[in-house]
């Protein structure tokens, strides 16, 4: 069995994961979008080409993307958080100016009891993310 969570970004998806995959330097795996006359449902009329499912491999995780179930509304994102464990702090810091771009530090960079250093963040997209490396001795 295998956990993949999909994330819904209406109206930003095609945005959204090629933001994601240049920042986390992640490779989209599949990318499946909606035609004419065979175009699901849970799309407004007119969409061709919305994505209907996207996979993207991030490290050694995949994620899966979509416009979702309610185009024209805003990216929703409560309850979760994405958490990265990185080879660096370097990297930790490169992926935090990344996304923090046009979103919200949250926690800058340090150290915690559970990480050698640790920091999180909201992205542009309304999405919170936990990028953490090492641990303490």
């Amino acid at each position: 069995m295998q956990a993949i969570p999909t994330i819904y970004f209406p109206g930003l998806c095609a945005e959204a994961l090629s933001f994601y995959r240049d920042v986390l330097h992640a490779d989209v795996l599949f990318q499946l979008t909606a035609i004419p006359d065979s175009q699901p449902r849970f799309l407004d009329p007119g969409s061709p080409g919305k994505i209907i499912r996207a996979g993207l491999r991030i490290g050694e995780s995949t994620v899966y993307f979509s416009e979702g179930h309610h185009p024209g509304q805003a990216p929703v994102f409560a309850g979760f958080s994405m958490n990265l464990h990185v080879d660096s702090a370097d990297e930790a810091v490169r992926i935090l100016q990344a996304l923090g771009e046009g979103g919200d530090v949250r926690v800058p960079l340090r150290a915690t009891a559970w990480a050698d250093a640790f920091c999180a963040v909201i992205d542009r997209y309304g999405l919170h993310w936990m990028i953490e490396t090492g641990s303490p001795q």
